[in-house]
């Protein structure tokens, strides 16, 4: 049975084919304004007027049917209701404003018609119009090319009374280009040109099944990036490192992407940053089951999550060769998992059980991070910036950390705070209390120590590939320590001129 021509999407998918034309209306103004301005700094331009147009009557009237073709495109919303319906037309007009906008550049164009005046009824629409055309923009006429992309489009999905209906709408849209006197009949051939030839490349490779997954997931992960960086601003500048070391290698560079969103979607939920229905670990165990099973059963709650880290984890797990290298991500989510066990159950641990843990983490994730960056070093190489990087994530979240249970200062410590009258659990009483000073100090210290000792290992390292990203790892704690910490903790700026070695 045919599916009816116009229908109303649901409200998710209402929601994406919304954001595609909201983004290719930003897209058009960006591309379509900024060549419109460049061409009023040429001299001058071409003159592609016939010596019959002269002859072509100009009726103010049909601004109207010129002004329908945003009309006709709204209509696309009830035409094509899902985004893999929308995305082939919504690039195919992308792809035709670049390409008009380089031929605007490379072949600016002088009009050839009269000054035009308009007075009475038609003044504001005709004026609407104009408005719309902006300036110099005429060889191609995109006003034609939308147009007849729209026919093409539609007439895909409609019986032959609609597809005559569709192409008499863009005749007239192209007639009123002439009638207004806004364009030349080259431009209207031009543009009906490019329609064609432009739909019938692009159309075919967007409906490709591999194509619209690759954009799925890369939405998934540019969503999910957006709602990192709203929960802190270190993860926006993560987005743009990744973003930024995904230029000119954008393929290659997709298994970094995912896998940082993967686990940092994991471990957020973990944490409780991003909420579920019930105790976080329970789903977390099903997502594992999921993507060591190869399970498709939809879960009864949390779907959204659900489905977003199934389909980043399976990727993500596509891309990595190695059995490996795939089985250090379900460690690592297993060792993220032991986090949330010791909030659940109030567990305060040692100093060696704490480190040893912390190590384990950032071994698993360091490792993984220089696997998908091809790099030729390993995490076990930098024992001392592991154990730093795990130092630095105490410290930078402890006053978080404590409050949503997770106890990262050890249990000794905790016991001697509560002995003086102090709560271990909460961050400004344990820094009040001398074992919970005495045991910042020592760790920051101990930090010193990580941290120079990380300088000889990676000096060593030198050359290698992969040897500038631990090098940045170290940089991003060193300032941590110097910096960040002694403001966040005045008492230690006395021992941040300490260096051990």
């Amino acid at each position: 049975m045919t599916a009816a021509l116009f229908g109303w999407p649901t409200r998710g998918e209402l929601k994406r084919t919304a954001a595609l034309a909201v983004g290719f209306a930003l897209f058009f103004l960006a591309v379509y304004g900024g060549a419109s301005w460049v061409t009023g700094f040429y001299p001058g331009g071409l003159r592609i007027d016939l010596p019959f147009e002269q002859h072509i009557p100009f009726i103010p009237g049909w601004a109207a049917v010129y002004v329908s073709m945003d009309a006709l495109l709204f209509l696309s919303l009830f035409i094509f209701r899902t985004w893999r319906q929308m995305l082939p037309f919504a690039l195919a007009l992308c792809a035709e404003t670049v390409i008009g906008a380089l031929c605007f550049l490379v072949f600016p164009v002088e009009v050839a018609w009269a000054p035009r005046a308009v007075t009475g009824g038609w003044m504001q629409v005709f004026q609407l119009a104009d408005t719309m055309n902006l300036e110099r923009n005429y060889l191609p006429s995109l006003h034609v090319a939308f147009a007849c992309t729209a026919a093409l489009a539609y007439s895909e999905r409609s019986g032959p009374v609609a597809r005559a209906l569709f192409a008499l709408w863009a005749l007239a849209i192209a007639a009123s280009t002439l009638l207004i006197h806004e364009h030349h009949l080259v431009d209207v051939l031009a543009g009906a040109l490019l329609a064609w030839g432009t739909w019938r490349v692009v159309a075919p490779r967007v409906r490709d099944a591999a194509f619209l997954e690759a954009v799925r997931v890369e939405a998934l992960c540019a969503r999910e990036l957006y709602r990192f960086a709203r929960r802190h601003p270190r993860y926006g500048l993560i987005a743009l490192a990744l973003y930024q070391q995904s230029v000119g290698r954008w393929r290659k560079a997709r298994r970094a992407r995912v896998g940082f969103c993967f686990l940092q979607l994991v471990d957020d939920v973990l944490d409780g940053d991003r909420p579920v229905e019930g105790e976080p670990l329970g789903h977390i165990d099903a997502l594992l089951v999921r993507l060591e099973t190869g399970a498709t059963d939809a879960p009864r709650t949390s779907v959204e999550f659900h489905d977003t880290a199934t389909t980043l984890g399976r990727v993500l797990l596509a891309e990595l060769t190695e059995a490996r290298t795939r089985a250090q991500v379900f460690e690592l989510v297993r060792t993220m998992r032991k986090d949330r066990e010791r909030v659940r159950d109030g567990r305060w641990w040692d100093a060696s059980t704490l480190q040893a843990h912390h190590a384990a983490t950032f071994r698993l994730s360091v490792g993984l991070m220089l696997h998908v960056a091809d790099a030729q070093v390993r995490a076990e190489d930098a024992p001392s910036l592991l154990a730093a990087l795990g130092w630095c994530s105490v410290m930078r979240d402890l006053r978080e950390d404590l409050a949503q249970g997770l106890f990262n200062v050890p249990a000794d410590v905790a016991a001697d705070a509560r002995a003086s009258g102090h709560d271990p659990a909460d961050f400004d009483a344990l820094l009040a209390s001398d074992a919970g000073r005495a045991w910042a100090v020592s760790e920051y210290q101990r930090a010193r120590a990580l941290l120079d000792r990380s300088a000889s290992e990676l000096a060593s390292l030198e050359g290698r590939p992969g040897a500038p990203l631990l090098r940045l790892f170290h940089r991003s704690v060193e300032s941590f320590w110097a910096r960040k910490l002694p403001r966040r903790l005045p008492f230690l700026r006395p021992a941040s001129a300490l260096r051990t070695s």
